[in-house]
């Protein structure tokens, strides 16, 4: 039986029990509220699931500030570069299907990458969706031999989606993840009006449940709004909401979409052609802390930030969004000698996901 619920005592203090363990849920949340303070964060949405469950949700700060809006598990926000795990699934849907090779040259799907990649027959579809198609100077810019963060090459995956399926990859989106879910409060993007059309949702409706963007000016101390991006690809542009990435991510957890045996591969870090292990598989960063195998993406564009984080053993997911890029800015290498303490390389370099580690997960 599972023995999740909600309990707030005389005390006011509130708990949730995830098995035999209780979790102070007032003291995370004002740990989650410290720090939106300390990185000048206007609206954070967090959710919490056990078990295929929504076991904590919050919202901090306001949506709109003008509005003084406060933000839910409902409120819309763009999640970036999160959208790179669906276009994973679509895209590992057709590989599935003998529509598309992982092995396939990226040249067959007319994909250019320019400078010295061009049309490197070298570069493979796996490489764009491992980000391992870049290489470095000690490899000879060889692809396959090193991890090199690249949203620009991972959107290409789109023509991969293309030409492989005849469908667009917001079509197959919507017909295979978002329609299937029910997922009301997730679309590409509202202003790339092509995309969004797809889905039959009122745009003037949606829009008015999307958090405003900000970006903070440290000078005059104030947030200024902030235009959203209005490009949508496999690797950034869609848009949704704590609710319905919970759903999404408990689909996942009931290996929906997929086979287990590619599920397994695109939660297995990639192997160089020398033998060593990444920090990324298809699609999602992986990594192992004191045992445990943490799965995660995270979100980042201007006014945009997002944080997934699933930990399958435990059976939990953390869902945090934010309408600035201070979730996640803080936390990425700004120079080399800084790698080690990156969100790309380090789920542990973000203090929200350490909270969520130690509070929740306890490992």
């Amino acid at each position: 039986m599972k023995q999740i619920f909600l309990n707030c005592i005389l005390t006011f203090m509130c708990h949730v029990s995830i098995g035999q363990q209780a979790f102070d849920t007032d003291a995370f949340t004002r740990q989650m509220e410290t720090l939106r303070k300390k990185y000048s964060i206007p609206s954070l949405s967090i959710g919490v699931v056990y078990n295929n469950e929504i076991v904590y949700k919050k919202g901090l700060g306001f949506a709109d500030i003008g509005q003084q809006i406060v933000p839910d598990e409902n409120t819309i926000y763009h999640i970036a570069s999160v959208t790179k795990t669906f276009g994973a699934i679509i895209l590992m849907q057709l590989v599935e299907q003998g529509k598309v090779k992982l092995t396939d040259p990226v040249t067959q799907y007319n994909i250019h990458l320019g400078a010295r990649w061009n049309d490197d027959l070298r570069i493979q579809v796996k490489h764009l969706l491992t980000h391992t198609s870049q290489g470095n100077t000690m490899n000879a810019f060889k692809p396959g031999y090193s991890f090199s963060y690249n949203g620009d090459y991972y959107s290409m995956l789109g023509k991969v989606i293309q030409q492989g399926s005849g469908r667009s990859f917001g079509d197959l989106l919507v017909a295979n993840i978002i329609k299937p879910l029910g997922l009301n409060h997730t679309a590409p993007t509202v202003d790339d009006s092509e995309n969004f059309r797809l889905t039959g949702y009122d745009s003037v409706a949606f829009r008015k449940q999307v958090a405003r963007g900000y970006k903070y000016n440290k000078h005059i101390k104030q947030w200024d709004t902030i235009a959203y991006p209005v490009h949508f690809s496999p690797a950034a542009g869609l848009m949704s909401s704590v609710v319905d990435l919970a759903a999404y991510s408990n689909a996942i957890d009931e290996g929906n979409f997929l086979q287990d045996s590619t599920w397994e591969k695109m939660f297995s870090p990639f192997v160089t052609k020398r033998g060593k292990t990444l920090h990324y598989g298809y699609g999602w960063f992986v990594k192992n802390y004191k045992g445990v195998k943490y799965l995660w993406h995270t979100g980042l564009w201007h006014g945009i930030s997002a944080l997934f984080i699933k930990v399958p053993e435990n059976k939990l997911t953390f869902i945090v969004f934010a309408n600035s890029e201070d979730l996640n800015d803080p936390f990425y290498a700004k120079f080399p000698i800084y790698f080690k303490r990156s969100l790309h390389k380090n789920l542990k370099a973000s203090p929200f996901a350490r909270s969520f580690i130690k509070d929740f997960v306890k490992k």
